[in-house]
């Protein structure tokens, strides 16, 4: 009877237990946005997301197949942030914000935003993370382990997430987010334990964490415009590589930065932009300049000229880090294709000795 009766008193505190759980709200619910899309962009809902709520932004999920994402947001995964703009919704109807931590350019889908500055949920940490890389870190030389990751494999280069508060990254390995490469080495692990490979697109140059890359699945690499209104995110065909010489655009090199001619080409102009061409044998250039080439950039600073006195500026694309060449720039419309266009005749003069401090390379 005694058995009976304690059996009876558990069964009444489990259905308890469970009547509780039903009136209390879910804890994801408490820091997940509305989950709705199909909506339209005049009656929006944004739930409790406001201007001026603070957020953290997280990668975003598939919806009909459609995660509206472009991998240089991943940069921005798990950062605190302030909403300055509702956005409207995107092409599957999901509404969405622009936010203070990149500067507004980004169209950050409301579903996938973290309310406040609690920690991540945990599906939206999984949602980042693939299940066929390896995650974990904390080994040793003798004890590492790749998971799946072989020499050969094709993947897509992700931001490093933090581990113990180090993520072991470059600003110089930005350009390269979302690329694909190839791995050609299995590199041991980082500080962190992080096990890490190197890959054939940036010369081998820099260590990748491989908790933070993503197969490819033998996707051709796709090219993302930058996120205008709702749009960002959506591949379209890579655009073309110029092969001819803008003559919208100064040609000439051989000046002073007092004589420097611009042409069409001021602050704010949006250009799409070439490999350096040789003036007398030297192109200023350096490989990490090679990710920007046919990608569309708006100049920041016209900076003056380099050591064979070509006009150089600075874009907003690489946030300044390089110097470009402003006659290998094309003005965004109609950029030409044809066949490269004459060289110039030199000038009669030697250019101007160069004053002291002048980059001698695209680097900064």
């Amino acid at each position: 009877m005694r058995g009976a009766l304690s059996g009876y008193a558990s069964a009444v505190r489990w259905l308890a237990a469970l009547i509780v759980l039903g009136l209390a709200t879910p804890a994801a619910a408490q820091e997940a946005g509305p989950q709705a899309c199909g909506q339209e962009g005049d009656s929006a809902d944004y739930g409790d997301v406001e201007v001026g709520q603070r957020v953290v932004v997280q990668r975003h999920r598939f919806v009909g197949g459609d995660p509206n994402w472009d991998d240089r947001m991943a940069r921005f995964i798990g950062r605190e942030a302030r909403v300055t703009r509702l956005s409207g919704v995107d092409e599957r109807g999901c509404p969405g914000v622009r936010v203070d931590v990149d500067g507004g350019r980004w169209f950050w889908r409301v579903r996938d935003l973290n309310v406040g500055t609690g920690r991540p949920t945990r599906r939206s940490a999984a949602a980042r993370r693939s299940p066929q890389v390896i995650q974990a870190c904390g080994f040793t030389d003798e004890t590492v382990r790749y998971g799946r990751m072989r020499v050969g494999a094709q993947v897509v280069l992700g931001r490093h997430r933090p581990v113990d508060g180090a993520d072991n990254w470059s600003a110089e390995m930005t350009p390269f987010l979302g690329r694909t490469a190839r791995v050609v080495e299995l590199s041991g692990i980082d500080t962190q334990g992080c096990p890490g490979v190197r890959v054939d697109v940036d010369g081998r140059e820099w260590f990748w964490r491989v908790r933070d890359l993503r197969p490819a699945d033998g996707e051709a690499p796709v090219v993302f415009r930058p996120g205008l209104a709702s749009d960002h995110g959506r591949p379209e065909a890579a655009p073309p590589v110029a092969t001819a010489a803008d003559p919208r655009v100064p040609q000439q090199c051989g000046m002073t930065d007092q004589t420097v001619a611009w042409g069409p080409v001021s602050v704010g102009t949006e250009v799409v932009i070439g490999r350096h061409r040789p003036v007398d044998g030297e192109t200023n250039w350096v490989p990490e300049m090679e990710p920007f080439v046919g990608r569309r950039a708006a100049v920041t600073v016209l900076v003056g000229v380099d050591e064979q006195g070509c006009g150089l500026v600075h874009l907003d694309l690489d946030e300044g880090d390089f110097f470009w060449r402003l006659r290998d720039l094309h003005l965004a419309t109609d950029v030409p294709t044809a066949e490269p266009a004459a060289e110039p005749a030199p000038d009669p003069e030697p250019p101007a000795p160069r004053p002291e401090g002048r980059p001698p390379s695209g680097r900064l």
